[in-house]
């Protein structure tokens, strides 16, 4: 079986690239400084500008975390500096924090079940009501934890509070949800693969747009 294509840094800037571009076209009175540091950035009041303000932004983070990589192998190599840019530690706790949300759910599947079937019994045996004792007051107490647990973990996966892809699945589903994004503001399908692969329009071909069509179609699909 073929591992999975690692999410690449040079790919990410040539997209942020692009979308950077196409948003000072778009918004030609934003003043670099907004377009460098797009959590500063105002969100455009039209449509296309705001789909390309999205659009730039998740870019961007994602981008931040892969330079930030880069920088700590330089840092190594330095002999310092390493945990200004070393995000393992996040990674860890995220893994962790995905992990008991894990063991979360399946407490509560095992609580539910013991309702589920003590509810059937007491049916079968012809007694009227619920009688559950505690059981789900404790089911209610792990529902929260649980959404507590996942929006922490949505948190951890942000820049600045922006959300980063952090794997080559991460990135594949930014980029349908972009096309569909950028297609619903009026972005023609050329325009939106060259954003989207880091090309000018021009330099997009018939087969490139045909991949790109294929690859958004697929994802949209795998995630239907």
């Amino acid at each position: 079986m073929t591992a999975a294509k690692a999410l690449e840094r040079k790919e990410v800037e040539r997209v942020t690239a692009a979308l950077r571009n196409a948003l000072k076209a778009e918004c030609p009175e934003r003043h670099d400084a907004f377009l460098d540091l797009p959590p500063d950035s105002p969100k455009p009041a039209s449509k296309r500008g705001a789909a390309l303000w999205d659009a730039h932004r998740q870019a961007w983070a994602t981008l931040a975390r892969l330079t930030r990589r880069a920088e700590l192998s330089r840092a190594r190599k330095r002999g310092g500096g390493e945990a200004f840019f070393d995000d393992r530690q996040n990674e860890a706790a995220i893994t962790n924090l995905e992990r008991a949300r894990t063991l979360v759910r399946n407490g509560c599947a095992a609580v539910q079940t013991n309702i589920d079937r003590i509810r059937k019994e007491r049916a079968r045996l012809g007694l009227r009501g619920d009688d559950f004792e505690d059981l789900p007051e404790h089911l209610d107490a792990m529902e929260r934890i649980g959404e507590t647990l996942k929006r922490r973990i949505e948190k951890l996966k942000t820049f600045r509070g922006i959300p980063q892809a952090r794997t080559r699945d991460d990135w594949d589903e930014f980029v349908s949800r972009m096309a569909k994004q950028l297609l619903e503001a009026g972005f023609g399908t050329r325009e939106v693969a060259g954003l989207l692969t880091g090309k000018e329009p021009d330099a997009v071909d018939r087969a490139t747009l045909e991949r790109f069509r294929q690859r958004v179609n697929r994802l949209a699909v795998s995630k239907g």
